[in-house]
């Protein structure tokens, strides 16, 4: 996920480079600041992300290319009280599998700029202890021996002079403080330092590398077109701008310098010299036009998505078929009130076992659009996000059932002794006092009116925690055959055992055999043990293990009335 959102900002960050290089001209030709232009550029190459995180309602999307392992278990009709025995086999690499290297990296940069800030900073304290205080031309100042000519500082800058710039013409001297003094004017160290801060929060960015470089760039230029302004000559001042940089030693962290960097004297002359065109007006408006598409552009750009797995199988193939059935009459039986037109934004969860019987039916308010294992088990305890599968049920199975705004979740889980959750009794008898009060204030605030919806719900969430509490004791009667007719198959950690029983969980038949890891089905490993059922049609089957049983795997069916 890490990975889509950085090229996403990426793609954010190139398309206000062209929105700061447009807005750049546009303000030259109007004869304005173009610092502004990469201060928007940088601004709005956060200002967009952080909106798509926040407000992810108000932008498109588009499905990041991450394989997801769909839950197709609940299409088989099996049952298991632990994790699946058949585990999916490993998935392609995708840009998931990026998320905790680029975290690291992510870090590590941000800590490395930090630390390079932090060596600049005491190396500067260090050298301006060393300078002197001086008077030169009416100005105080201070005088290194070949730092400069520069503002140091951020909040309280000062003028430093090489020792060099004692040498020169007043003249010269004059331009030198000319330049300085607009830039301590203009606020430019602070806004430099406030431009490299917010890029220690995405070094890995290089969109926003390069919209920073010409921010700096910009301040420079624009400094230089002030003091030309001021009544300098553009010859002697590009003359002293080369002096300065034939003079210069390397930069320092916190100086702004009258000659630096080296590599803008060439695009700082060429600005100076520049002329004007009598069209200029059309060019500024040119550049508005193309900054302006830019920035539409990138407030249009999808957002990223991660897939989630769906309800139904890629393209659709179950979804058309049983699966449809068994979700409208899950959310009919659990949420016979959601196809009200009226309603507010809502998530209902149905949350199910492997033999897909449908234990607890949960509504909150509508969450976000990308879940996560924490919303998962804020509405579900138990939920484990290394066994239970989950997805989102595609609203064209539930056209007519549920509103618009309501997202049907179902998850898969199947319960566990270790599982938060009340017994099956006390649920039964809570659902049971809710269902009576529902009724008496029902009938007390509307004589003779119940809301059937909500008494409806009631009841049938009765009737199905009626059948799991059936399901968990056949599951215990199951164990108990197991453990009394095949003791000696718990001495070895990788046997199965098959077991077969009549609708009165009676014990019929029984074998125990060697575990096989692989995809078989539970029914496919109760026909190799017990050959003589392999065509026979069980009322229903499944397989399981137990804690109490260590490695163990049941296999077991039962048999139809006869």
């Amino acid at each position: 996920m890490i990975a889509v959102w950085m090229l996403y900002c990426l793609g954010i960050g190139l398309a206000f480079v062209i929105v700061g290089h447009a807005l750049e001209r546009g303000l030259h030709l109007a004869g304005r600041a173009t610092r502004w232009a990469w201060v928007i550029a940088i601004v709005g190459s956060y200002l967009v992300p952080v909106a798509a995180w926040l407000r992810p309602d108000a932008f498109a999307t588009f499905a990041a290319p991450i394989p997801v392992v769909a839950e197709s278990r609940p299409s088989l009709p099996t049952s298991t009280t632990s994790t699946n025995l058949d585990q999916p086999p490993p998935s392609a690499f995708s840009l998931a599998d990026l998320d905790r290297p680029l975290r690291w990296a992510w870090m590590i940069a941000s800590l490395a700029l930090i630390l390079f800030v932090g060596v600049g900073v005491r190396r500067l304290i260090a050298l301006r202890r060393r300078w002197r205080p001086a008077n030169v031309d009416g100005r105080n100042v201070l005088i290194s021996p070949s730092v400069g000519p520069a503002v140091v500082g951020v909040w309280a800058p000062s003028v430093v002079l090489p020792e060099w710039a004692l040498e020169v013409s007043p003249h010269e001297r004059a331009m030198m403080f000319a330049h300085e003094e607009e830039h301590m004017r203009a606020g430019d160290p602070a806004l430099n330092a406030l431009g490299f801060w917010l890029l220690v929060l995405a070094p890995w960015n290089l969109a926003l590398w390069w919209q920073w470089r010409r921010l700096r760039l910009a301040v420079e230029v624009d400094c230089d077109a002030r003091v030309l302004a001021a009544g300098c000559s553009a010859v002697a001042y590009g003359d002293l701008l080369l002096r300065v940089a034939h003079q210069r030693r390397p930069g320092l962290v916190g100086v702004a310098a009258f000659g630096e960097p080296v590599s803008f004297l060439e695009s700082r002359i060429r600005r100076m010299v520049a002329r004007i065109p009598r069209w200029r007006w059309v060019g500024v408006a040119a550049a508005l036009i193309v900054a302006a598409g830019a920035i539409v552009a990138a407030c249009e750009a999808p957002r990223p998505l991660v897939p989630q797995a769906l309800a139904q199988e890629p393209a659709g193939s179950q979804i058309a078929g049983p699966q449809t059935a068994w979700l409208r009459d899950n959310v009919r039986q659990f949420f016979p009130t959601l196809a009200d037109s009226n309603g507010p934004p809502l998530d209902a969860y149905l949350i199910h076992d492997a033999q897909r019987r449908v234990y607890q039916g949960t509504v909150t308010q509508r969450g976000r659009d990308e879940l996560r294992a924490t919303d998962l088990r804020r509405v579900f305890q138990a939920y484990d996000r290394g066994h239970d599968g989950w997805g989102v049920v595609d609203r064209g199975a539930l056209r007519g059932i549920v509103r618009d705004n309501v997202r049907v979740i179902w998850l898969h889980h199947d319960p566990q002794p270790q599982d938060s959750m009340p017994s099956l009794e006390d649920r039964l008898d809570a659902l049971r006092d809710q269902h009576e009060r529902v009724i008496r204030e029902a009938i007390v605030m509307v004589p003779g009116e119940v809301d059937s919806g909500v008494r409806l719900q009631l009841e049938q969430t009765l009737e199905q925690l009626r059948l799991q509490q059936l399901a968990d004791a056949r599951h215990d009667a199951i164990r108990k055959l197991a453990q009394q007719s095949e003791p000696a198959a718990f001495a070895s950690a990788r046997d199965a055992i098959a077991i077969i029983v009549d609708s009165e969980n009676r014990l019929v038949a029984h074998a125990s055999g060697t575990y096989e890891p692989g995809k078989h089905s539970c029914d496919e490993v109760l026909a190799r043990l017990l050959p003589a059922y392999r065509n026979t049609r069980f009322q229903i089957s499944g397989c399981m293990t137990s804690e109490n049983l260590g490695r163990v795997v049941i296999y077991w069916g039962q048999l139809a009335n006869r």
